[in-house]
């Protein structure tokens, strides 16, 4: 999970509370990756969704964003949450066996390219053979968070005049 103390995000929330309880859903569509896959393309309306849009782009304006840039933050947040809970439901929703094969590659075959015709993909295989197999999302909504804050803070500075 991202690190503690967004500085726009009230006191005591820190970017881990804040995912957990904006984005609920994770663990029950790892556990129904169906759902995940057909729930990430539609937008349902209902009164959970809408309570929780609320509150995503209650705290990007309430913490500094202006509403261009909390509408674009929030975009990316909750395209990159349905993408991952799909990608990551994706994964379990295949038969045991497709995702062991699957899992297996980075050991099996990729570990074993020689580096004279593959040197990066031999120099690296053993990183990537204990990596590739997990989720990358809490890094890639680290990133997201850490551009946010980044363009927020660059807004700050531009009305007050510092660097």
């Amino acid at each position: 999970m991202p690190p503690q103390g967004r500085a726009w995000l009230p006191p005591g929330t820190g970017a881990p509370t804040f995912v957990r309880w904006v984005w609920p859903s994770t663990p029950s569509y790892l556990a129904h990756p169906q759902a995940a896959v057909l729930t990430a393309s539609r937008v349902t309306g209902r009164p959970r969704e809408i309570e929780v849009d609320e509150t995503i782009l209650g705290l990007l304006r309430d913490g500094g964003f202006g509403d261009s840039h909390a509408g674009g933050v929030y975009h990316a947040f909750v395209d990159l949450a349905l993408a991952f809970a799909a990608l990551d439901a994706g994964a379990l929703a295949i038969k045991d066996e497709a995702r062991e094969a699957d899992e297996e590659m980075w050991t099996s075959t990729d570990a074993r390219l020689p580096a004279t015709t593959r040197p990066h993909i031999a120099a690296t295989a053993h990183l990537l053979a204990n990596r590739m197999n997990l989720s990358t999302y809490p890094v890639v909504l680290d990133t997201l968070l850490n551009g946010a804050e980044a363009r927020l803070a660059a807004t700050r500075n531009e009305s007050t005049g510092t660097a």
